[in-house]
């Protein structure tokens, strides 16, 4: 009996790993098929517009984010906004509190501080929002 539950339990652990193999090696070609479709669904869009049939597609901004836009993608302004310095702070009221402004930056601080491996270059942002909202710093 012990030889023939181990030789079962070995049997079963084989052929699940090899279910696994083949599900794992079946993802590049459902991920190739699935951009072949793509491919082939673009290029006979282009066929039927340039043989003068309408073809009606919905507006896609590029994104799946509406929060995600375009201005976001912009660097740092020089000096550094009031509405520049809110972003950063990620603060959404239009005059923040101090009390606001110091609890927003110590989140942001620690999370990005470069002592625990977060950039030297975002903390100085950080610092530098807080400074402007805070008046310390003149824009």
């Amino acid at each position: 009996f012990m030889a023939f539950g181990f030789n079962s339990q070995f049997s079963h652990n084989t052929a699940t790993a090899t279910m696994d193999q083949s599900h794992s090696s079946m993802l590049p070609l459902i991920l190739g098929g699935l951009g072949v479709a793509a491919l082939g669904t673009r290029q006979g869009l282009r066929v039927l517009r340039q043989s003068g049939v309408k073809v009606d597609l919905p507006k896609f901004s590029g994104f799946a984010f509406p929060s995600f836009k375009r201005d976001s993608l912009q660097g740092f302004e020089s000096p550094m906004t009031r509405v520049e310095a809110r972003h950063i702070l990620n603060i959404r009221q239009l005059n923040p509190t101090k009390d606001t402004i110091r609890d927003s930056h110590r989140k942001l601080l620690v999370a990005n501080h470069p002592d625990k491996g977060g950039s030297t270059y975002l903390a100085t942002k950080i610092n530098e929002a807080k400074e402007v909202l805070i008046g310390k710093k003149v824009t």
